[in-house]
Order: C-alpha cells, then structure tokens, then sequence
C-alpha cells in the first residue's frame, strides 16, 4: 500500500505541493476533487514522481480543511490516505520551503510525450514562419466569467494593457493561451489584434496541459491571470508578470524560485489598472523579454 492524498483540484496548489514531495522517495497516489473545471489529472500524468490516482468525491473542502499539518514529516507517515493541501499555508504567506520537511525543488522535472514534444515544436516553425526574430508574448486572461468573479479586466481594460505593451514592444507576436473552458475574453482580444493587423495566435484549448507547459517555456514573457499557468512559468523559468487579488498578498512570493522572485524575473502584483500595470512591467519586467530574445538571436 502507498500513501494516498486526497488534495484539491488546482494545478497551481498542486505545482506548489509537487516542489516538495517530488523530493520524497516513495510511492505517492495522488487524487484530486472532481470539482469543476476537471483540470488536474493530465497534469498529473507529467509528474514522474506521483501516481494519478484520478478524481475523487471529496470536494475541495474537505482537502482543505482535514488536510495534515504545516511540519508533517512526509517520510515517516505511515502508508495510508490522507487529506493534504498546502492552500491555506500559501494564502497566509507562508513559503513552499517551510511547509512541511524535506528540500524543494523549485524547477522539478516533468515528463512529456512525443505528441506533446511535436506540438510545441509545430508552435515553434509558425512563430519562425511569422517573424522568428519578434518576441513571443503569452496572454492567459481566464474566462470572462471567473475574471468577473475575481474583479479583474474584462476585453476592453485587456485590450488597453496589451496596446501599451505593443507600443513598448512593437515587434512582439502575442499568443493568447488557456483552456477550452478559458472563453469570453480571448477571441475578442484574438479578433481585435486580426483587425489591427497583430502578429498573433490563438492556442485557447489546443494543447494538453504538457505542451501547455513547452509552449509557455517558449516565451519571452507572460502576462497571466492567477491561476497554474502562472506556478508553472516559475517551474520552466520563463518571465512573467501575474496578477493577484488584494486578499492574497500575503501568497506572492511564497511558492517561487527566491532568486527569480527577487530579481523580477517573477513579477508578483496586486490587481491594477492596465495603465499602472504596464509601468510595472516596463520597469522590472521589459529588460528579461529583452535578454532572452537577445539569446534567441
């Protein structure tokens, strides 16, 4: 019998999760909540040193609050199921390193198939086909209807931000990216930069959370609604700018790399508006999408 956790169902919580146990050697069945979206278990499926145990009827609650304690010492548990999640701890600022004992490993291996592999390697001969010299910038707003939920930008405050950040970057092609169930923002964004003649792409619902993750190691910066994608831009070291609510300020910084954390490389910031969020961009952000399409060159 192998340890079993019973955990919630967010890429993101889980990636924060995995920096520890991946440095644990032993067998580890992993069982997210089924609650909606359903996102986890594909990504499980890339994480060599966890089992997919798939989707269970626990709810997202109860992980939370029946989980084992901050200090549990993940090698002495006696095989069996648990509850485990590491939200609360994050949301109360505390960091990935202290959670429970053991190292981290803030840039943890992932295993991906050749179909993924290939899919991102297609990505790569368009972008080189549109402009291979151009910056590529990754967009991830969500769906209209959680960005509401959260109080963040709807098309028109996304579409401000993203002309600013094209008049600092004018050569920039921007891929919009997501889920198939991230709708309501990106195909008005996508039909407004056709309009205007952007170099763009529109890569909502077309990949597997594993090509996902190659395409975002592809760019030279990201621009990302709170969510996994913006854990695992840390996790693949891609620069990037994500957003927070106010009542998690305490979360920013506490699952990142400290040295990509301190540096800007990851860029943390409260809900602002696009024109504020674009000088923090410029200021911190704008010279690592620089180096990096330096390197490419």
């Amino acid at each position: 019998m192998s340890l079993t956790f019973f955990v919630p169902p967010g890429i993101g919580d889980f990636s924060a999760m995995y920096q520890k146990l991946c440095m644990i050697n032993r067998e580890i069945l992993i069982c997210p909540s089924m609650d909606n979206p359903q996102r986890m278990s594909p990504y499980l499926d890339i994480l060599p040193r966890v089992k997919n145990g798939g989707y269970r009827a626990h709810g997202a609650n109860a992980a939370l609050v029946n989980t084992l304690p901050p200090g549990t010492d993940v090698n002495s548990l006696p095989n069996g199921e648990y509850f485990f999640a590491i939200n609360e701890w994050l949301e109360n600022g505390g960091k990935v390193a202290d959670w429970i004992l053991g190292p981290v490993d803030y840039h943890y291996e992932m295993k991906f198939s050749s179909e993924m592999l290939e899919a991102a390697e297609d990505l790569a001969k368009e972008v080189a086909r549109i402009d291979g010299k151009a910056p590529l910038i990754g967009v991830y707003t969500t769906a209209y209807g959680n960005s509401r939920h959260w109080g963040f930008w709807g098309p028109d405050e996304w579409w401000r931000f993203l002309s600013l950040v094209k008049e600092t970057v004018p050569e920039a092609i921007f891929a919009l990216i997501g889920a198939d169930y991230d709708l309501g923002i990106s195909e008005i964004l996508y039909a407004r930069m056709q309009a205007e003649n952007w170099k763009a792409l529109y890569l909502v619902g077309q990949y597997h959370i594993g090509a996902t993750v190659k395409v975002i190691e592809m760019l030279d910066y990201f621009f990302v609604f709170p969510s996994g994608l913006g854990f695992l831009a840390d996790v693949v070291r891609t620069p990037h700018l994500m957003w927070f609510p106010s009542h998690l300020q305490p979360m920013m910084g506490t699952f990142t790399d400290p040295e990509q954390f301190d540096s800007g490389q990851t860029l943390h910031s409260l809900f602002k508006s696009p024109e504020d969020a674009v000088l923090d961009f410029k200021s911190r952000g704008l010279k690592f999408l620089e180096e990096r399409t330096c390197h490419r060159q």
